[in-house]
């Protein structure tokens, strides 16, 4: 029986290449798709942009066919029906399976953006809080085409999650953001540590402790095994950026710093850079510095397995000497390094490059083990916000631990509470989870007090299911706001309790150098995140992090010597001092409208996840459709603006025209068309207009025009001043005074109406209290939603999980779209020229908008 159709495995988001046997496609999977011989190319192109997710409105698809030629493949375009004819002749024959199709999007040229002619002046509209919003008047006149482009522009612009500005994020097509947009989601990244079983087979005996403390690592060791919250790692990652080295929120950027690894961990900032030539025999080093050759089954160039290294140096033997104790000491430190502070992606190995450093325990304190740390932090951060990275390494506690500091998500339940820690020994247990804040004594040896990333040492929010809680720390991240970003946690509070290994090199925090551990050289740029510091932040200097240095890595340079290659950035380095980061004190939260908010809105990316994403499962996320509204809303806003400073009736009504179009197509966009059901028009001739009147007849057509019957509105007195108040919409829930603020009267929609007469409110008003005398009107409404709950009492439920806090109760009743939202000034809205009689009537009309109707059934 004949084939009714073909296979055809569509590619994207990658790049055509050629070889010997012609052009194929690399970095990127196919998705296949079934279609029919008979498909024309405008409905191949309709499937293809559904199954892609591309805008067609935003976007032209290029169509090229892998063709078998003679002795190779060759590019053939597919642009018509012909074409498409032409590849079918191929696909017909036997032995063949599926077509190769290779997609590229071209961005839609947009001419020109406006939409509302005007008189040539600036309109200024005040909102509350006395702050104007200036409207840019223009003159130009559309055609009809241009309007329609513009109108597509407009909205979809809203859905661009940036950046505007490319001059900063140059790598944005090759960032893990790129693909998530584009629909290829690479998942939850894979996170490298091995310092559980570490620290629950390999206990640190007495004998070496006092090694331990003086080589520096003793606090890192304190802090034990903490899990590692796989979904939040990789939140970061989606917001972390190879060109500033900085994670771009939407409150700003931020990174972590010397600081934070100096309060976290207590390492040393200040010293020689660690670094060492790579050109060693590894097994001769092994015999000096640990007294055992390893064999070549677990020796592979430098890398020496920690199982091992674990097994050979588990204990030391009861009469040991200083020497043997040493060597002892070597091989945890080695473990500590391999397993906590330098993991690799081996899953199993520890690098011996940094065991010659281990050799003096005098000169190991010396080094500047915390930019080096920095150094390689920042080095897999950059590797694993590639498109195509599906794993991460290095020390990834601290990343961690620096989130929990100064973010609102992913932070344990439980702090410092006195629970036995099953990875840290019992005779190491001084406070165990709680923070060493004095002089303490282990076996009548007195130890440091504990940095500051020991408070963290607690229980973890296990999460059942991985995916789902990546998708709700992405939506969380998308929201957040200023109060949910903690600019600088450490308290002098704080810092007063800690060793001075935590404090002691504060002059270092905000240096402007190089970042060096062996191969890897990564810029600090302190000057990006200086509100971290208690200083104003102003628009950065460009900065080059050389992502050329990224490439340098000592696969394939195992025979380099590292302090001759980087012999540059080590002067650097030990110059740093020279360069220290400054800035006026920040007396004041920045505002939204800073100019460097201005400036960083235009040059980040904003949104994380694609607004198309609706995941079968409880929680959905909602920023993009959080950020489609506030998008819109302000459109509207400024075309209302710019409408009422020359009101006439043809001004008015083309931009209701623009207004009802609009809401329209973001409705469509957020998949709400359902709400667009037509409804029959006001019987009173009096309170229509004449397009109302010639409206076309109302059908069930979800998908067409909204026609609504408006009331004439008079131009709106000059001396009438309207506040409204505008909650942010958060998609978490009302709380528990459901949609009133605390203390507030309820207003009923009658005292509104008695207030303010119709034919005295704006447009959009007019059209919102049209709506609210609809007998259909269905479920409440979420403008007057109030602000979610501080973070760390709004933590949603994820299903599934074993930790979680029970989500609020809806509300009980729907409210009005005004309701609470609006204070007018009774004195300065007061009828006029013997009104007051329309006046009762409207209170007694609004009046009966409370009372129950049965609703009215359109078919």
């Amino acid at each position: 029986m004949a084939r009714q159709g073909v296979t055809l495995m569509c590619y994207w988001n990658g790049r055509v290449t050629s070889g010997a046997h012609g052009i194929s496609y690399e970095g990127a999977t196919p998705k296949p798709i079934r279609v029919s011989y008979g498909i024309t190319y405008n409905e191949l192109l309709d499937k293809i942009y559904g199954v892609t997710g591309f805008d067609k409105h935003q976007f032209k698809l290029k169509i090229t066919c892998r063709y078998p030629a003679c002795r190779e493949y060759i590019p053939v375009p597919i642009d018509d029906d012909e074409s498409i004819d032409i590849m079918f002749d191929v696909a017909r024959q036997p032995g063949t399976n599926c077509m190769e199709l290779y997609l590229e999007r071209v961005s839609k040229p947009i001419e020109n953006q406006v939409n509302v002619t005007v008189p040539a002046e600036r309109v200024s509209v005040p909102i509350e809080n006395h702050v104007n919003v200036t409207v840019p008047a223009h003159t130009n006149k559309q055609t009809p085409v241009e309007k329609e482009a513009t109108h597509d522009a407009q909205v979809d612009s809203f859905l661009d999650p940036g950046p505007v500005d490319n001059t900063v994020l140059v790598l944005q097509n090759q960032h893990r953001s790129a693909a998530i947009w584009a629909g290829e989601d690479p998942g939850v990244l894979t996170c490298r540590q091995r310092l559980a079983t570490m620290m629950r087979e390999w206990q640190l005996d007495s004998r070496i402790r006092r090694f331990v403390i003086q080589s520096g690592f003793y606090g890192a060791y304190r802090i034990g095994f903490i899990q590692i919250d796989w979904p939040l790692v990789t939140a970061l990652v989606e917001r972390w950026r190879q060109e500033t080295h900085t994670f771009h929120f939407t409150v700003g950027e931020s990174t972590v710093t010397l600081q934070d690894v100096a309060v976290l961990l207590g390492l040393r900032i200040s010293g020689h850079v660690v670094t060492g030539n790579g050109d060693l025999q590894w097994d001769d080093l092994c015999e000096e510095l640990l007294g055992v050759r390893p064999d070549r089954s677990v020796l592979h160039g430098s890398a020496l397995k920690l199982s091992w290294l674990r097994s050979h140096f588990h204990k030391p033997p009861p009469d040991a000497d200083d020497l043997t104790l040493q060597r002892y000491a070597r091989a945890y430190i080695l473990g500590l390094i391999g397993g906590f502070l330098f993991t690799d992606k081996s899953g199993a190995d520890v690098q011996l490059i940094f065991l010659p450093l281990l050799r003096d325990f005098s000169k190991i304190e010396q080094l500047s083990w915390g930019s080096a740390l920095l150094a390689y932090l920042y080095r897999e951060l950059c590797r694993a916000s590639k498109a195509g990275a599906n794993e991460i390494a290095g020390p990834l506690i601290l990343l961690q631990l620096w989130a929990w500091e100064r973010l609102h998500i992913g932070r344990p339940e439980r702090l410092g509470g006195r629970v036995r820690d099953p990875v840290v020994p019992d005779n190491e247990d001084v406070g165990n989870m709680t923070l060493n804040v004095g002089d303490a004594t282990v076996d009548g040896e007195q130890v440091p007090m504990d940095p500051l990333g020991c408070r963290w040492r607690a229980p973890v929010i296990r999460r059942d299911n991985p995916v789902r809680a990546l998708i709700f720390y992405r939506d969380q991240l998308d929201q957040q706001t200023d109060d949910e970003m903690i600019w600088q946690p450490y308290t002098p509070e704080r810092l007063a309790l800690l060793p001075d290994v935590c404090v002691k090199d504060q002059h270092l925090w905000r240096t402007m150098a190089p970042l060096i551990c062996f191969d890897s050289v990564e810029w600090h740029h302190p000057d990006r995140v200086l509100r971290q510091f208690g200083l104003h932040q102003g628009i950065p200097k460009p900065c080059d992090t050389e992502v050329k240095l990224h490439s340098i890595d000592r696969r394939g340079r195992h025979h380099y010597d590292w302090r001759s290659y980087h012999g540059r950035y080590i002067q650097l380095w030990e110059a740093c001092e020279e360069s220290i980061a400054v800035g006026e004190v920040e007396e004041h939260p920045m505002h939204y409208h800073d100019p460097y908010m201005e400036w960083y809105r235009k040059v980040t990316r904003r949104l994380i996840t694609p607004l198309t994403q609706r995941p079968h499962m409880r929680f959905q996320p909602s920023s993009g459709t959080t950020h489609l509204l506030v998008q819109s809303l302000t459109a509207i806003h400024n075309q209302c603006a710019t409408t009422l400073g020359a009101f006439t009736g043809d001004c008015a009504m083309r931009a209701m025209t623009d207004i009802q179009t609009m809401c329209i197509r973001v409705l469509q966009m957020i998949g709400e068309t359902r709400h667009l059901e037509t409804r029959p028009s006001p019987t009173p001739a009096s309170s229509t207009t004449n397009a109302a009147a010639s409206s076309p007849p109302h059908t069930n057509n979800t998908e067409g025009p909204l026609y609504l019957a408006l009331e004439e509105v008079a131009p709106l007195p000059a001396t009438t001043q309207i506040t409204t108040k505008a909650p942010s919409v958060r998609g978490r829930g009302r709380g528990k005074s459901q949609g009133r603020g605390r203390g507030r009267p309820r207003t009923s929609r009658a005292a509104v109406a008695a207030v303010t007469p119709e034919s005295f409110l704006p447009p959009v008003i007019a059209l919102a209290a049209a709506l609210s005398r609809a007998d259909d009107l269905e479920g409440p409404s979420y403008l007057n939603q109030k602000e979610a709950a501080p973070p760390e009492k709004s933590i949603c439920m994820l299903e599934g999980e074993k930790v979680a806090e029970k989500a609020p109760p809806p509300p009980s009743e729907p409210t009005h779209p005004l309701d609470g939202e609006k204070e007018v000034d009774a004195a300065a809205t007061q009828p006029q020229d013997g009104s007051r009689e329309k006046l009762a009537e409207l209170s007694e009309e609004s009046s009966d908008v409370n009372r129950p109707k049965k609703k009215s059934k359109h078919f």
